[in-house]
């Protein structure tokens, strides 16, 4: 498939592009459908350029010494006590089946 300045046009499917990328094909569908990544859309299906795979690359630099999890995502809600039951508590019992 030729252009008209005379380049070759090379397009990957999301499974090639993917496998470029080393990254996951679920992972790849998710930033387009958030359109947080460039596409083609040809026939309903997603489609990448050299140009894109590159700018997808760009876009998800990390500056070096920063961790790709960002803090907040790694912070974990504090425990709460768990309460224990008052004195003299008898805790429920399934009844038992009738028989059929």
């Amino acid at each position: 498939m030729s252009i008209s300045d005379g380049s070759e046009l090379q397009l990957y499917t999301k499974q090639e592009a993917a496998e470029l990328l080393k990254v996951k094909v679920s992972w790849l569908e998710r930033r387009c459908a958030r359109r947080q990544v460039p596409f083609v859309m040809l026939s309903g299906q997603y489609r990448f350029t050299p140009e894109h795979l590159a700018e997808i690359v760009r876009l998800n630099e990390q500056p070096a010494g920063v961790s790709s999890i960002s803090t907040e995502r790694r912070k974990r809600r504090p425990r709460v006590a768990v309460r224990q039951p008052p004195d003299g508590f008898v805790p429920l019992r399934p009844r038992q089946r009738r028989a059929s």
